[in-house]
């Protein structure tokens, strides 16, 4: 994972210590490269680049079999002072987690080449999502082995129509059961779990959609009775121009949804089925256009700026679905232009809350849907419904915060949250100190907030107590003014104590 460092056109010394976030112990032949240098760490995990000379920016990588450096996604960077080049790096690398396991048929014979999934729940600006990690299919005896990093996670198996060499369908079992659950793995430890999918045989549905788009297929899923969600695969399509296509499906009772989404329109489909023994089922799906919900941006009344005012766009607009993301085919409704160059929402039929991402100079200060007051409460979408206008009220009287970020007293930079207390569209605001450890956030909304810093970046809930509360003695209480500028000086909380 690259780290940045700024330019010395002095030869100096380039060294540090690679250690183990989670036991703190120095890791042994890591592989250190930096400029087209590489090294092996030591047995203290030491590494030194003498004669270093840098012109630009530096690339520094660390590898080792078992260990993954940085956070998810491609971790945190790290900005180096020139005056700090005489100071040792202490870089920090996390044991991979293993999870393994074997997947059976309800008689327990193995299921051989069946695809097992690991996704892991991260927390962003964006909201909540599922992050595919890892996968693997499983060999002749139906065991698999996923390598993936620390985190929480949910281990699935995929809905597979045809089991190799048979007319059988794989559905799909995930664990934990619980659609809102999820399994903990920390760093260096194995989790062993025994899958046991329901086998079935698939049957052909043939399926004819209706839809005013004159190119392009629709998406499909199954929704099955409780609620769970299937991707569904064209096993043969029909003519071309027909609009007709089998699909095969296990016996059950099933809504087929269909949509098509094509940035300004949307096209959104339902049509139930019960597929069982017996002659070849059929049905038709019409698709029909999903109304834009409007987006109306008004001023609010104490804004002192006589610019214009920001779209949905530059407010990072969208709505969160927030069911289950395991009953969720549809996790967000961003904003979009629409032709008359309007904003507007398309979102599919669910339950959603309200959620921005600007960190400019104006903020939501509050939305509205008919009567609901969305910073507080969700709204309900409904299919073929006629949709009000969303009005977001926004302002420009914001104030800042500023600080620094320590560790055991020295400065360094770390990452920032800012939590606000009250709801808000924003669900945080997140930033990172610079080599000095200072920080700054021009632009927050007034009100209450806990503030935080980490070593790491953190992909945890940050507005569960429970989860904050570990963190509580490093944890800090702000309260931002329009127009002025408030300072909070962080200790971060150290790389080793952070979840996983």
């Amino acid at each position: 994972m690259p780290i940045a460092t700024q330019s010395s056109s002095t030869p100096s010394v380039l060294s540090g210590v690679v250690l183990n976030a989670v036991t703190g112990s120095p890791v042994y032949r890591a592989l250190v490269q930096v400029n087209g240098r590489a090294m092996l760490t030591d047995h203290e995990g030491r590494f030194e680049f003498d004669q270093f000379t840098s012109s630009g920016s530096v690339s520094l990588e660390v590898r080792k079999p078992g260990f993954y450096f940085g956070g998810e996604g491609g971790g945190s960077s790290r900005t180096l002072r020139v005056e700090q080049m005489g100071t040792p790096i202490i870089l920090r690398m996390r044991p991979e987690a293993l999870i393994t396991g074997t997947v059976t048929a309800p008689d327990h014979s193995p299921l051989p080449r069946t695809m097992v999934s690991a996704l892991r729940s991260i927390y962003n600006q964006s909201g909540h999502h599922m992050v595919p990690m890892g996968q693997g299919l499983t060999n002749a005896h139906g065991e698999f082995r996923i390598t993936v990093p620390a985190g929480d996670y949910r281990v699935q198996t995929n809905f597979s129509p045809r089991l190799a060499g048979s007319g059988q369908a794989i559905l799909p079992v995930a664990y934990p059961a619980d659609p809102d659950g999820l399994l903990h793995i920390p760093g260096g430890t194995e989790q062993r779990l025994e899958l046991h999918p329901a086998v079935s045989q698939s049957y052909p549905v043939k399926l004819k959609i209706e839809t005013g788009e004159e190119r392009g297929f629709p998406s499909l899923l199954a929704k099955t009775s409780d609620g769970s969600i299937l991707p569904v695969r064209v096993t043969r399509a029909a003519e071309a121009g027909s609009g007709e296509m089998r699909v095969e499906l296990p016996p059950g009772t099933f809504t087929l949804i269909g949509y098509s989404n094509r940035g300004s329109t949307m096209e959104y489909g339902e049509a139930s089925i019960t597929v069982g023994d017996g002659e070849e089922a059929g049905l038709v799906m019409q698709l029909s256009p999903v109304p834009p919900i409007p987006l109306q941006i008004v001023a609010d009344s104490e804004a002192t700026s006589d610019k214009a005012l920001p779209t949905a766009q530059q407010l990072g607009i969208f709505l969160e679905n927030i069911q289950s993301v395991r009953m969720n085919p549809f996790p967000s409704a961003a904003a979009q232009r629409q032709n008359n160059q309007e904003s507007a929402l398309h979102a599919a039929p669910g339950t959603y809350k309200l959620v921005s991402r600007s960190s400019g100079q104006w903020f939501v200060k509050a939305a509205s849907y008919g009567t609901t007051d969305l910073l507080r409460n969700t709204m309900t979408v409904t299919w073929g419904a006629a949709s009000a206008p969303i009005v977001v009220t926004v302002s420009d009287r914001t104030g800042g915060l500023q600080g620094t970020t320590a560790m055991k007293g020295t400065t360094q930079p770390a990452w920032i949250y800012a939590i606000p207390s009250e709801a808000a569209s924003v669900p945080f605001y997140e930033g990172h100190s610079g080599a000095d450890g200072t920080f700054r956030f021009p632009y927050l909304p007034p009100g209450s907030y806990q503030v935080v810093a980490f070593e790491d970046r953190a992909y945890d809930n940050l507005a569960d107590s429970k989860i904050m509360g570990a963190y509580a003695t490093y944890i800090h209480g702000a309260t931002i003014h329009a127009g002025e500028t408030a300072t909070v000086n962080l200790e971060a909380v150290p790389d080793a104590e952070m979840r996983p």
